[in-house]
């Protein structure tokens, strides 16, 4: 009774030491508050020993002390102090236990609450065409590595392509998940890319990618999209998805480049035409859209900054139309001038700062802004610089005034022939596939007709590009999931319909120009004016993708009812064997 005794106080102090010396320490407050609660848990324990030690002689000359005549006695004695150390004993183990779980929280951290437990990474998809993957079980370490490589080379792609950083996240994340890595960390900030993951027996595994430019390419953002869609729904293994991205990567562009040069130019004369030029007009744009297009490839050749690449494209538009309407060959050039600003604006780069700022990205959208900013100062500079160098070379200035026409049947037709046309060249100018034309077409001239039916009944113009675009990003969403492809791939064609390129030039005109009737700080009203109405284009957009969200596609009902069957069934998809990369 003695030795059990003694040895289970030893045996309570053992798990306590070592938890007190191995533990991670969480800060100088937590560290002192398992300090003294260790202190005091060894001192119990001393004093205990110290207490049971003593009694322990006690208990066992008793019996010595008895004589034969009384055997029965110190036998029955006996029993009883057996019966209350066993009782006393299990109390102690009981109550060392609890204290060392309770030491264990207080050293560790582990008692915090589940509320302030860390989110899964799964939630983030929440809201995504990708929010119901069907999740493998955790691979191996050399596997995981392999995975988290994979996932990295799809963010990659589409920063290169020109995604947005939400829907780049969402993908990377739902990668890892399909493959297992449900507690992969993705941290995505201006253009690198960090995924962090901790393996079940604590290895740390982080790999990093780094985008050094963008190289517009919407038919790679849908062929990702597709790889995606078919890794959550559970229907391809890790090997065939590697060899697709690889082919992802290599992937040719849809068009010729001198198409796509051809395209931006039918743009711009579309949108002469939209916004009231003839047909003059409207063939000048082209040819020089696709001048101050080769002009500007030429010169990036020397590795000029783009500011001032820029600066050069507005300030030779603008040269080009004060010239036309000098020698008579066109009525209203400053329509000249706007289509080429059109041309000019960081439509995507704007629509996607804006969905960063909206979507917790601050840093990245910070980066893409200030790429924006920069943008639209080259812009004004550039017309700034055409109108000064052409007043100085004797040229008359621009009427920037718009002159009032009623509604006409012909007219409107005109102008949403024109509308369509320009969503559709936009589709093709940003590398997307053919089975987007129409869809863009049908959105543009939706966004169209409700800008002009705003304006018609005398909404504010920056509420009304709020509301166009609205509609805009409402429309985009469900049909490019539909067709397999992230929004972005329609919201960009159909909303350069909406740009406020005209406002921009007259706002400059009236800084640059002063008269009687106009001044600076008119001028830079108007500036800032038209700026906002552009960037409540991007809002808008924003905002109609997130109303979209509830209105599931086709697709998206498929995946989701695949990944439903999954589960009811009880299985899980596997990764099949891995093969190292030469």
């Amino acid at each position: 009774m003695t030795d059990e005794r003694t040895e289970e106080a030893p045996t309570a102090e053992v798990p306590v030491d070592a938890q007190s010396s191995t533990g991670p320490e969480h800060g100088a407050n937590q560290g002192e508050t398992g300090s003294k609660a260790l202190q005091e848990l060894l001192e119990l324990s001393r004093q205990q020993r110290s207490q049971e030690q003593a009694e322990a002689p006690t208990g066992e000359l008793e019996p010595k002390e008895t004589g034969p005549a009384d055997a029965r006695a110190p036998k029955t004695s006996t029993a009883k102090s057996k019966q209350r150390a066993e009782h006393r004993g299990a109390s102690q183990r009981i109550a060392q236990r609890v204290a060392r779980r309770t030491v264990g929280r207080l050293v560790s951290g582990s008692g915090t609450s589940v509320n302030t437990q860390p989110v899964p990474i799964v939630t983030a998809l929440k809201g995504s065409p990708y929010k119901a993957p069907v999740q493998a079980s955790e691979p191996g370490e050399d596997e995981a590595r392999m995975v988290l490589d994979f996932a990295a080379d799809i963010a990659a792609i589409m920063m290169r392509a020109g995604a947005g950083t939400s829907d780049i996240e969402v993908s990377v994340i739902a990668a890892c998940a399909s493959f297992g890595l449900t507690t992969a960390q993705v941290d995505l900030t201006s253009n690198t890319l960090t995924v962090h993951y901790s393996t079940s027996d604590g290895r740390l595994m982080t790999v990093m990618r780094v985008n050094r430019g963008e190289s517009i390419h919407f038919a790679k953002l849908g062929s990702v999209h597709k790889l995606v869609t078919e890794l959550v729904a559970g229907n391809i293994g890790f090997n065939d998805a590697r060899s697709r991205l690889d082919a992802i990567r290599h992937q040719r562009r849809p068009y010729r480049e001198w198409f796509v040069t051809g395209a931006w130019g039918l743009m711009v004369g579309s949108l002469v035409v939209l916004l009231g030029g003839g047909a003059i007009a409207a063939g000048l744009g082209i040819v020089m859209s696709i001048f101050i297009s080769q002009a500007g490839k030429v010169i990036g050749r020397t590795t000029l900054p783009s500011f001032f690449i820029t600066t050069l494209q507005a300030a030779i538009a603008t040269l080009v139309a004060m010239v036309a309407g000098n020698f008579g060959i066109i009525e209203s050039p400053q329509y000249l001038v706007a289509a080429g600003i059109v041309l000019l604006l960081p439509t995507q780069s704007l629509y996607s700062s804006v969905q960063d700022a909206l979507t917790n990205f601050p840093l990245t959208a910070a980066g893409r802004m200030v790429g924006v900013v920069l943008t639209l100062a080259g812009i004004v500079s550039g017309l700034a610089l055409g109108v000064v160098t052409g007043e100085a070379i004797g040229l008359d200035p621009i009427e920037v005034l718009v002159p009032k026409t009623g509604v006409h049947v012909l007219t409107a037709i005109v102008s949403l022939v024109a509308a369509a046309v320009v969503s559709m060249a936009g589709v093709v100018g940003m590398k997307s596939t053919r089975r987007f034309i129409l869809p863009a077409a049908f959105v543009g001239l939706a966004s169209y007709i409700t800008m002009t039916s705003l304006t018609i009944l005398s909404v504010d113009n920056v509420l009304a590009c709020l509301l166009a675009s609205t509609v805009t990003g409402f429309l985009a969403r469900p049909l490019s999931l539909r067709f397999g492809a992230p929004a972005i791939v329609l919201m960009i064609p159909a909303i350069y319909t909406l740009l406020q390129g005209l406002s921009i030039f007259t706002a400059v005109y009236q800084i640059v120009a002063e008269s009687e009737t106009t001044s600076f700080a008119v001028g830079l009203s108007s500036l800032f004016s038209a700026i906002l109405a552009n960037a409540a284009l991007a809002v808008g957009a924003v905002l109609g993708s997130y109303l979209a969200r509830p209105l599931k596609s086709l697709k998206a009902d498929a995946v989701e009812k695949t990944a439903e069957s999954a589960r009811s069934s009880d299985s899980t998809i596997t990764m099949d064997t891995v093969e190292p990369r030469d």
